[in-house]
């Protein structure tokens, strides 16, 4: 069956007995991944592929230490899906699942591996997207999305997904999970399933420990134009991928 990895930092107690309980109730075999937490690992090694130059000019801030964290946290599991050679479920200790519908994936989820590389496990955060169903089960759908869902808190990942993102992000200059979503860079599709399998839990502030933002106009000007040529980047992706179906 395939492998479910739970990135957690281990002092994060709560957290890590919530999902826990969550995924005993399922009676699903699963691993804790020992996050990085960047706010105490400050020159972790994969840090040095952070490009701030491009985020100072392009976002106007650099990214936190806990983001730098949390995508490496992912990055490393990337690579044991490669080094694995089987497909896995990634999951961050904030899920809340729909107990039935992410079951019903899990039991599903090795029939996938032949065609859906990346199946993200999470509502779309977006307000406005469209989405194709491609694929119907009992109870939800694979679809493809026209905008990715803003967030890594739990996906399905092959093999070969895993090798087109470990491929294209030798320098890290988005957070991970604006990474996971330009497609037009790994190639990896924003598939999903309606309904979602899981959300966020409320109960729990983010590990990553955003830090405070002066938005200066000058910061809002760069943020508005690098929104706007990704959308720009979104719909000439989207385009060519419908021509070539």
């Amino acid at each position: 069956m395939t492998r479910i990895y739970v990135i957690n930092i281990p002092s994060s107690e709560m957290r890590r007995g919530n999902i826990e309980k969550q995924l005993k109730s399922i009676n699903l075999n699963y691993e804790f991944f020992d996050a990085i937490d960047g706010r105490k690992q400050k020159e972790h090694p994969l840090f040095s592929r952070y490009n701030e130059e491009y985020n100072e000019k392009s976002l106007g801030r650099t990214l936190s230490y806990g983001q730098l964290g949390c995508f490496a946290s992912h990055y490393l599991l990337w690579q044991k899906c490669r080094k694995l050679n089987e497909s896995i479920i990634i999951l961050e200790d904030d899920a809340l699942f729909d107990i039935e519908i992410f079951n019903e994936f899990y039991k599903e989820s090795t029939s996938l591996s032949d065609n859906y590389e990346c199946v993200r496990l999470f509502e779309n955060k977006k307000r406005k997207y469209k989405a194709d169903k491609i694929k119907n089960f009992k109870n939800f759908s694979i679809a493809n999305f026209s905008v990715g869902h803003r967030s890594a808190t739990g996906y399905f990942l092959t093999p070969s997904g895993a090798k087109k993102l470990l491929g294209n992000c030798d320098k890290w200059k988005v957070p991970v999970d604006i990474y996971m979503d330009q497609a037009w860079i790994h190639n990896v599709e924003c598939l999903g399933t309606i309904p979602a399998c899981l959300t966020n839990d409320p109960r729990f502030d983010s590990d990553i420990g955003y830090e405070k933002e002066n938005k200066s106009l000058s910061m809002i000007f760069k943020r508005e134009l690098f929104n706007l040529k990704q959308l720009i980047n979104r719909t000439i992706y989207n385009i060519m991928k419908n021509e070539r179906k």
